[in-house]
This record gives structure tokens, C-alpha cells and sequence, in this order.
């Protein structure tokens, strides 16, 4: 079948000439994906040993948490131009190997809560190198027709590591202390850095206004309006709020209602399944629905709403009823996200990327320092009701914003 490229697209070819396969590439994205966001999920979900080791509350894990996505904040926009500049290969290898090393660091040498915020922050710079590189690697070597797929997988990788991080707590957690866990995490980085397929440079789209050849132009523009990305990252920023506060206050919820600790980082494991079953799902029926992936976030962030209700009640069973579909949607719903961003930005998907990131990572420095201050002033139920209220917020700015891309493309 032919492969809907636009004019001259390529494959992405290796250094011996042959073409890299679907499964070598999106592989490579969603384990250096998962390296790049190791750190959050990690301090979430060994939150007990780390307050208790360091002697800090809620507030300073909130903190922790949003000081790793503030560097994606300030460096989103020019890590997307970096990507465009290097090429995805190298940009993919050298962000799973900075979040390697801070991992490594923060387990050998943080025994005090600025130096674990130092490392935590400094891998930050990880992740926004490698969400615009993984989304321009799989831009420039999937067809469209599968791109929902690929995007899917390699945004799994989020939810991956969360599993990750939930099955640190029985096994490495509470046996052997959380630094270990860190050390652990760090050395699989490492590790999938070098194990990302190296593949030549091509167009990264379609020609076009702003298109551009690898090394050709340090400046490629995105097709949809500065503005409108903007929008949409007011959108993604607000849904963002309730996410980063699901996986950074998880087990400690659980546990405030009774739940044992282990068996809340086994919860937040298969949560975290769920998520990226979830997400494979909805990338692939994107592929084939006739409704645009715009659309699909409008619905999608409502439903988080109504989720995180559930969780605000603050009981075992609403805990069990709410938890699948808070994870469902709230560790989908990235996927979608970025497979509407390089579908609408054909010319510079990782420049865009750059750009409506910056939305993604501002409700994640906000989304856990807000809801640690509510925890500790007023406690869970109400800062589950404030990732409701923000979760409904980000669906009808989305419903918005998603309708005048359309327009404009269309225009």
C-alpha cells in the first residue's frame, strides 16, 4: 500500500541504506520516552520513604515534582529547535542519557531535599528534548495512516514509567530504600541510549510554507497559527494540572484512606496499564475515525473531570470505581495530543512540538505544587475537586481552539 508521505518524505534510512521498521522505530521512541520521565514518577511513588528520609510534607513533593517540568517550561521551545537542527537520533540519544545521569546522581548523592530537586530539575531537561525529537523521528519515518499507532505507543511511554515506578515500591522501595530505585532508573537510561537505531537524515515534511531539509534550516515554522498553538497549550496546560496531580498523589491518597502502601503502588502499576492500554487504543482509532484528534481531547478531558469527582468522595470503593477511568484518560490523552500537533504541523512538527509543549509542562509545575498546598491546607477531597474543575476547564477551552485549527486549516 502506498505510504502517504508528502513530497519528498523518506523513510528513515540507516547507515547501511536499508529503512528503519515500524516496530525498531517506535520501540526506540517509547524507551527513551520512558527514560526521559522516569524522575516524576519515581519521587510520586516512593514519596513515603523520600518525606520520611528527608523530613519534608506534601508541599515539598509537589515542588520536587514541578521543578522537573518548570525546566521544560523554560526549554521546550528551543529544545523543538534544536531537534529540527541535530536531527531526532541525536536528540533522542542525548535525552535518555542526561535523565540517566541525573537519575544515577540523585540516588548516589541526594541525601537532602535541594540536592534531590536539583537532580529531579536538571532531568527535566531530558524530557523537553525528547518529547519534540520523538514526535519529528516518528513524523518523518511513519505513513499517516499509522501514525495514531506510533504516537500511542511512544506516548506509553509515560504511563511506562509510572508502572515502572509502582513496581519500584515493593521491590526495590521497601527493600532495599528508594536511592536504589533512582540508581536502578538511571542505569536503564543509559542503557537505551545506546540502543537507539541510527537512521539518515530526510525532509521532515511535506513542502510547504516553513518546510525544511535537515541542516538545511535552523528556522522551520510550524503550518497552524502561533497563536492557536498557543491556545492549545492553555488547554493541555489546565489538563495537564490533573494528570501531573493523578500520578504525583496517587499512593499518598490511597494511603491517607487506608490503603496499604505497597498495595497503593500496586494500584498505581495498574493504573498506569490501564493508561497505556488506553492510549494505544485511542491512537489507533485515530487512525481510522473520521473524527478529528482535536475533538477526541474535548471528550476525553471531560470524562477526566467526572473522574476526578470520584476520587474527591474519598472512599475505598469510589477509590476502585474512580481509579480506572481517571488513568484511562488522564495517561491517554498525551497521545492524542501529539499526534494532532504533527498531523496539523506537517512542515515542523518538532518546532510545534517546542511550542504547544510549553502548555503540557506549565500545568505540570503548577498541577503538583497547587495540589500539595491544598493537601496540606484543606486535604485530598478538595484538591481532587480542583483537578475536576480544571479537567472540565481544559474541555471546553479545547472544544474551542480545536474548531478554529480546523477552520484554519481548511482556509
Amino acid at each position: 500500500m502506498h505510504d502517504r508521505f508528502g513530497p519528498g518524505r523518506a523513510n528513515l534510512v540507516g547507515n547501511s541504506g536499508r529503512s528503519a521498521g515500524f516496530p525498531a522505530l517506535v520501540t526506540a521512541s517509547l524507551l527513551v520516552t520512558t527514560a526521559a520521565n522516569l524522575s516524576p514518577p519515581l519521587v510520586s511513588a516512593l514519596a513515603v520513604q523520600i518525606q520520611r528520609e528527608l523530613s519534608i510534607g506534601e508541599a515539598e513533593i509537589g515542588m520536587t515534582v514541578s521543578v522537573f517540568f518548570l525546566v521544560g517550561v523554560a526549554t521546550s521551545t528551543l529544545a523543538g529547535r534544536l531537534t529540527e537542527r541535530i536531527g531526532p537520533v541525536a536528540s533522542l540519544r542525548l535525552a535518555a542519557a542526561t535523565g540517566g545521569l541525573m537519575l544515577m546522581a540523585a540516588g548516589a548523592t541526594a541525601r537532602s531535599w535541594p540536592a534531590l530537586v536539583a537532580f529531579v530539575g536538571a532531568a527535566g531537561l531530558a524530557n523537553s528534548l525528547a518529547q519534540p525529537a520523538a514526535n519529528l523521528y516518528v513524523a518523518r519515518g511513519v505513513p499517516n495512516r499509522r501514525q495514531g499507532l506510533a504516537l500511542g505507543i511512544q506516548k506509553a511511554g509515560i504511563p511506562t514509567a509510572s508502572l515502572l515506578a509502582g513496581l519500584a515500591v515493593p521491590t526495590v522501595g521497601l527493600t532495599i530504600g528508594w536511592s536504589w530505585a533512582f540508581a536502578l532508573g538511571g542505569l536503564l537510561a543509559l542503557m537505551v541510549s545506546l540502543g537507539v537505531p541510527a537512521v539518515g537524515g530526510a525532509p521532515s515534511a511535506a513542502s510547504g510554507p516553513g518546510s525544511t531539509t535537515e541542516g538545511r534550516s535552523s528556522r522551520p515554522r510550524p503550518d497552524v497559527p502561533v497563536r492557536l498553538l498557543v491556545a492549545v497549550a492553555c488547554s493541555t496546560s489546565l489538563a495537564a494540572m490533573g494528570s501531573m496531580g493523578l500520578g504525583s498523589f496517587f499512593v499518598l491518597s490511597s494511603v491517607e484512606i487506608g490503603v496499604e502502601e505497597a498495595f497503593a503502588g500496586i494500584l498505581l502499576m495498574v493504573g498506569s496499564v490501564v493508561g497505556i492500554v488506553a492510549r494505544l487504543a485511542m491512537g489507533a482509532g485515530a487512525d481510522r475515525s473520521a473524527l478529528s484528534p482535536w475533538s477526541m481531547l474535548t471528550a476525553i478531558f471531560a470524562v477526566a473531570g467526572l473522574a476526578f469527582v470520584g476520587l474527591s468522595i474519598g472512599s475505598k470503593p469510589m477509590l476502585f470505581a474512580a481509579m480506572p477511568f481517571a488513568f484511562a484518560t488522564s495517561f491517554a490523552w498525551p497521545g492524542l495530543f501529539h499526534l494532532a500537533v504533527v498531523r496539523s504541523n506537517p512542515s515542523a512538527p518538532g518546532a510545534a512540538t517546542g511550542i504547544a509543549m510549553t502548555g503540557g509542562f506549565t500545568g505540570a509545575v503548577t498541577g503538583p505544587l497547587l495540589f500539595g498546598l491544598l493537601v496540606e491546607a484543606a486535604g485530598y477531597s478538595w484538591a481532587w475537586m480542583f483537578t475536576a474543575v480544571t479537567s472540565g476547564a481544559a474541555a471546553a477551552v479545547m472544544a474551542v481552539v480545536g474548531r478554529l485549527i480546523e477552520q484554519s486549516r481548511t482556509r
